[in-house]
């Protein structure tokens, strides 16, 4: 885990049982960027990722090679962070675990091509991936005088039977991100309750066995 560098934003008091989790990760090695104090979740995003590769590009920096996306109400096994770091390091690409909405359903859709858009919960980015979205985002300056990337937004857009949807900041970030690799690693969603994934809406979802 020491390469991993793990991003967290949150605006309210941290859950236990995912601060358990990330600090699990920490005493790994890996490295924390926690964001706090926006209540607004695009902006928390972009300050939070913008954050990571300020440190990133740290002179004396060590040399973290993954960002991974954690929520503040993910739980989960130090296992599945080294599966999720693991494909997203062999492959390059993006890579998010498999985690359900207190409903049940899986905030997950596929993309052209087969790979996925869908919730941030808990991706693993490699660095190269962000930096390079990082070339093609607007610079932005909070009021504090905070510049940040524009990585993402949540905003309206043309359907092609000409109607419009509503697209979430996470939807628009994995798509930007060139979409991921849905993995059928379960995590802990904490809804009042730890709410899993099931298998079989996983299957239906990805059309192949986990």
């Amino acid at each position: 885990m020491n390469r991993v560098l793990v991003v967290r934003s949150s605006n309210r008091p941290i859950p236990l049982e995912c601060a358990a989790s990330v600090h699990a990760l920490e005493a790994a090695g890996a490295g924390v960027v926690d964001q706090t104090g926006s209540a607004e979740v695009s902006l928390a995003r972009n300050l939070a990722l913008s954050r990571a590769l300020d440190v990133l590009r740290k002179p004396e920096a060590r040399p973290f090679d993954v960002v991974l996306m954690v929520d503040d109400d993910m739980v989960f096994a130090m296992r599945a962070a080294e599966l999720v770091v693991a494909h997203a390091r062999a492959t390059g690409l993006p890579a998010s675990a498999c985690y359900a909405l207190a409903n049940g359903s899986i905030p997950f859709e596929r993309l052209p091509g087969g790979r996925f858009m869908g919730g941030l919960g808990f991706v693993a980015v490699p660095v190269a991936v962000l930096a390079s979205l990082a070339t093609r985002s607007s610079v932005v300056t909070t009021d504090s005088g905070e510049a940040f990337w524009e990585f993402t937004s949540s905003a309206s857009e043309a359907r092609e039977d000409g109607t419009r949807r509503w697209l979430p900041e996470d939807y628009r970030l994995t798509r930007e991100l060139g979409g991921v690799d849905f993995l059928p690693i379960a995590i802990g969603h904490l809804k009042a309750k730890v709410v899993m994934p099931d298998r079989a809406t996983f299957e239906a979802l990805t059309g192949a066995p986990s």
